[in-house]
């Protein structure tokens, strides 16, 4: 199974914030399939979860019952006339709207590669007018999409890899993204291990690692929205441990504003760590 429909089928599991939420989410999901034929909008998947997802969504939101046909979900001409007034309205109302837009997106016409390739993210929108309701929406919330066309389709993205790691863990409630973030660190340090192989010591490549678990620990705290809730001096020592990776515990206190030394790095980085590791239980 391919890491965008794994992706997927934690987003299916996703409880809903508040009650505008299930329509933020089914009008992104929207904006990004359904094929209308003979008045008949057809939307076809291989996720059966996504497939009772959505059409408990219509349901529950707008009283539309969807006939669910294999990997199809089927709406008649009246449903999709209502359909389409009730998600042209101004559904995102609050960041939880916005940030289930862009779930229903990605679940619609999204797609993104495992963390150990080529760092990419996108939604393939149905118009150029809903890519850029999706690109305006990535933006209030703090990102940095492009759009570009891809045959009939209008394709809107994101390759940078920290905010890939951040937007997978909005849509998530944090899944995703901590395991995008693990992955992505790695990735960067078998890349600099390589590198360092040529040229550095045994004691190097401790460091290295050590550097490295420190760091993944701080993006996954960052992914999870929770840095900012720490206490100032390991937010210090750990913004100074990001900018310099490969300093020693000696020299990284000597930056901290008070001057501490090598045990007293080390006791607050290893909080750090124990902190993310508290997050995945």
């Amino acid at each position: 199974m391919s890491f965008s429909s794994q992706t997927k089928e934690v987003l299916c599991k996703i409880p809903y914030e508040c009650p505008a939420c299930r329509l933020a989410e089914l009008a992104g999901f929207f904006a990004c399939t359904g094929k209308i034929s003979d008045g008949v909008m057809r939307v076809h998947t291989l996720n059966p979860e996504l497939v009772f997802r959505i059409t408990s969504s219509l349901e529950s939101e707008l009283g539309i019952t969807a006939q669910a046909d294999g990997g199809r979900i089927i709406i008649d001409e009246h449903s999709q006339k209502k359909l389409s007034g009730a998600i042209c309205q101004d559904v995102m109302i609050y960041d939880c709207c916005k940030i289930s837009y862009i779930r229903g997106a990605f679940l619609g016409g999204g797609s993104v590669n495992a963390p150990d390739k080529k760092y990419h993210i996108e939604f393939s929108a149905k118009s150029d007018e809903n890519a850029q309701m999706i690109s305006d929406t990535l933006s209030s919330l703090g990102f940095k999409p492009k759009i570009t066309h891809r045959k009939d389709k209008s394709v809107v993205y994101i390759k940078e890899g920290e905010q890939i790691a951040e937007l997978l863990g909005y849509i998530s409630n944090g899944r995703v993204g901590l395991e995008f973030m693990s992955a992505q660190v790695e990735k960067e340090h078998k890349s600099s291990t390589q590198r360092q192989v040529n040229c550095e010591s045994a004691n190097l490549d401790k460091l290295a690692r050590a550097s490295s678990r420190h760091i993944i620990a701080i993006k996954q705290i960052k992914a999870a929205h929770k840095w900012s809730s720490m206490p100032e001096v390991l937010r210090e020592i750990g913004e100074l441990r990001l900018k310099h990776p490969d300093v020693s515990l000696e020299a990284l206190g000597r930056m901290t504003e008070q001057g501490i030394g090598k045990s007293g790095v080390n006791h607050r980085l290893n909080r750090i760590v124990e902190y993310a590791q508290n997050l995945k239980t």
